[in-house]
């Protein structure tokens, strides 16, 4: 258990090594999802570990973000909605 002096600093260090945890699972996951697609010839298999990339990769950057200012924070809120929203408009 971290202690918080009263900053939030404990609460965050633990909040970021939870998504750095994350992060790093979704990354494996797609390294084994992409090893089975290439071995099965499978290209579902393969798009959803793309999506565990997907996944990996915007939980660093929050991991990174959580150190910022909430005001870089909230900016970086909007381009993760924006990233979010790709996919969408491609399945459209």
């Amino acid at each position: 258990m971290t202690s918080d002096d009263g900053s939030g600093r404990g609460r965050s260090d633990t909040v970021r090594r939870v998504v750095i945890l994350v992060a790093a699972l979704n990354l494996a996951y797609f390294g084994v999802e992409f090893a089975v697609a290439l071995t099965i010839g499978s290209v579902s298999l393969f798009a959803d570990g793309v999506d565990f990339l997907e996944d990996a990769s915007l939980s660093f950057l929050i991991a990174v973000a959580l150190g910022w200012s909430a005001a870089r924070r909230a900016r970086v809120g909007m381009i993760l909605a924006g990233v979010l929203l790709v996919p969408a408009l491609a399945a459209v």
